[in-house]
């Protein structure tokens, strides 16, 4: 059974940002980027465990799609991954 991909508010205001200033600097490539966004965030429905844990009790982990970070949780009993933000990865990790 595949998991269900749900975004955050706060990584729904994230991926605005990000697409926008994208839109704004590099107007060419932005559809393709994002497509390709979505697409890598796709894979979780199958392959949840994909990220890399990056707190001691393996609750958030991080798939990496350059230049972005996409920070998420996964809840195995309703079998969701919560996409929690997305994250330059040049910028300091948020904190959670």
């Amino acid at each position: 059974m595949d998991f269900k991909v749900i975004y955050t508010e706060p990584a729904l205001k994230d991926l605005e940002d990000v697409v926008s200033w994208s839109w704004t600097n590099h107007e060419a490539t932005t559809e393709r980027f994002a497509n390709s966004l979505l697409n890598h965030i796709d894979l979780l429905k199958t392959a949840p465990y994909l990220g890399v844990q990056i707190d001691r009790s393996g609750e958030i982990r991080r798939l990496t799609h350059w230049p972005m970070h996409i920070y998420y949780r996964v809840n195995d009993s309703s079998h969701t991954v919560e996409i929690l933000h997305f994250w330059h990865a040049k910028r300091n990790p948020p904190r959670f």
